[in-house]
């Protein structure tokens, strides 16, 4: 087996416990910080979410409902990657597998963008049956957009290379 294709297993390998690490630590920082400080910490950058978060006569339920797609979509995002990673470790990086689990990355970000979206949306509205003075931003992130057109450009040439891969060992 080539060098760089070991070296490659190596980093895949450090990478998926990497991401595994990471996941549970954020997780068991999350539901820390929830039942420790009766605090919410995902998606914390959404002001209105805190501050109907700290207000005793909004509906936590309804908070923690309208939280919970972009939080499957983050636990899916981790059990794709996990796959994905899993491939690249058994040296399987233009399979159909790893193809299938890179466009469920791809379209777990669109729809974790379409949730966030909704999301915002959802907590102004809430929001602006407690205060008036309320005001709904949605925001269309540029680096999301980018992100996701350059994953779809990855899915190409990652499908074009496998395809060229093909087409050697048909000519060997």
């Amino acid at each position: 087996m080539n060098q760089n294709f070991k070296k490659l297993i190596k980093i895949s390998e450090f990478c998926r416990w990497l991401v595994l690490f990471s996941a549970v630590a954020i997780v068991g920082y999350l539901f820390y910080c929830y039942w420790a400080y009766d605090d919410i910490r995902f998606n914390s950058s959404n002001t209105l979410l805190l501050e109907l978060w700290h207000l005793a006569s909004a509906n936590r339920m309804l908070l923690l409902a309208m939280l919970t797609p972009l939080f499957i979509t983050f636990l899916l995002g981790v059990y794709w990657l996990q796959r994905l990673l899993s491939c690249y470790q058994r040296g399987l990086f233009f399979s159909d597998e790893s193809m299938k689990c890179y466009l469920w990355l791809v379209w777990l970000k669109v729809a974790a963008l379409v949730f966030e979206m909704l999301q915002t949306l959802g907590i102004g509205i809430y929001h602006q049956s407690f205060f008036e003075e309320g005001r709904i931003e949605l925001v269309l992130d540029f680096g999301n957009i980018s992100t996701i057109l350059l994953m779809l450009l990855i899915v190409y040439l990652l499908k074009a290379a496998r395809d060229y891969e093909a087409e050697n060992q048909e000519f060997v």
